[in-house]
């Protein structure tokens, strides 16, 4: 969750820009969030049809490249209306059959499948399974995600998946073993080998065999990047960085912060409305002053990610509110050198 991982869904028809994001299992920004935007990239093959091979008509298929594996995904349509979908190989030979409501990115050799749970109360319920990147199914396509997909469907990091199981969450290994048991209220992905986890509503770290690293006093507490996370002490609505050990780096002085990318963290002054964001180091030497509008886009509909927030290979883009509802995106580097500025005459021309 609280990855800048960030994956760009089909679902999502409306988005909005923020100061913060929304509440999933463990925020990505203070006083919110967590991570998804990793966008397919279309590939143009010719599949070759062999007598063992299930290849749909052209005009029903969409191939697309999967991150982390040699399989591409494939959809056929399924009534007049929606489609499933399933994973071939590169030779265009089918692996995973074309069964399922939703394929995930493939992300540490692992992909989720997701099933349109029929016998949920949730318009959102579905069931979910992990496939490798063999086309194995592992983890059989049985969980239950009655708070909807784009909530409960988790990349495997480090090995291990974090799962909602009856309202509490735990981890489960490659081969679907759970390795930590389901008692927490929400989890974060592993990073740097530390999962950030909650219980009674304060939060904590553990490490890959469940041990408590960090005890749980914590009032938020994002992922460890670049060996610190953003913390919010018990009583208090400030954010500053801890490292691992709990040892506080930088003071809790700023009323937003997200996790660090590339030495550099975004954090704001204001409130959700008026925020103005800038960037510190991992000295808390502030290099960026605060004086965008936003760090990120926030996406609408039920998603728990930002889109942005993070700086990859030393650029990211900020932004900057106009007249009239316009919008400015500036794209900077890591010492707030304009590299390039572009105007929309709304939020949704970003899209």
């Amino acid at each position: 969750m609280l990855g800048r991982k960030i994956i760009v869904l089909s679902v999502m028809t409306s988005f909005a820009l923020s100061g913060c994001s929304k509440n999933e299992s463990v925020p990505d920004t203070v006083n919110t969030t967590d991570n998804m935007s990793v966008e397919s990239n279309k590939i143009e093959t010719e599949l070759n049809t062999k007598p063992n091979t299930e290849v749909a008509p052209e005009s029903d298929e969409s191939p697309t490249v999967k991150t982390d594996s040699k399989l591409v995904e494939y959809t056929v349509t399924s009534g007049e209306y929606s489609e499933v979908c399933g994973f071939k190989n590169t030779e265009g030979e089918v692996i995973v059959k074309a069964e399922y409501d939703f394929c995930g990115a493939f992300h540490d050799g692992m992909a989720y499948l997701l099933k349109k749970n029929l016998k949920s109360d949730s318009d959102g319920g579905y069931y979910i399974g992990y496939v490798n990147n063999s086309g194995e199914l592992v983890i059989p396509v049985n969980i239950e995600a009655d708070y909807g997909w784009m909530l409960d469907a988790r990349d495997f990091n480090e090995g291990l998946i974090a799962v909602l199981n009856k309202d509490q969450w735990g981890y489960m290994d490659k081969k679907g073993n759970t390795v930590i048991p389901f008692k927490y209220e929400s989890a974060s992905d592993f990073s740097n080998a530390l999962a950030t986890v909650s219980k009674d509503y304060k939060y904590g770290a553990i490490d890959r065999s469940g041990k408590t690293v960090l005890d749980f006093k914590y009032s938020h507490l994002g992922e460890f990047k670049d060996g610190l996370a953003s913390f919010t002490p018990a009583n208090s609505e400030k954010n500053g960085f801890i490292n691992a050990k709990g040892k506080e780096i930088i003071a809790p002085i700023w009323d937003q912060a997200m996790d660090f990318s590339e030495g550099r963290a975004a954090v704001a002054k204001g409130d959700y409305d008026n925020a103005k964001w800038g960037f510190v180091d991992i000295s808390g030497k502030v290099v960026i002053e605060p004086q965008y509008d936003h760090a990120f886009l926030e996406p609408g509909g039920d998603s728990p990610d930002v889109i942005g927030g993070y700086f990859e290979n030393g650029t990211m883009v900020v932004y900057q509110d106009g007249e009239d509802g316009q919008i400015t995106a500036i794209t900077i580097d890591k010492n707030g050198k304009e590299l390039k500025r572009k105007n929309y005459a709304n939020y949704s021309d970003l899209f």
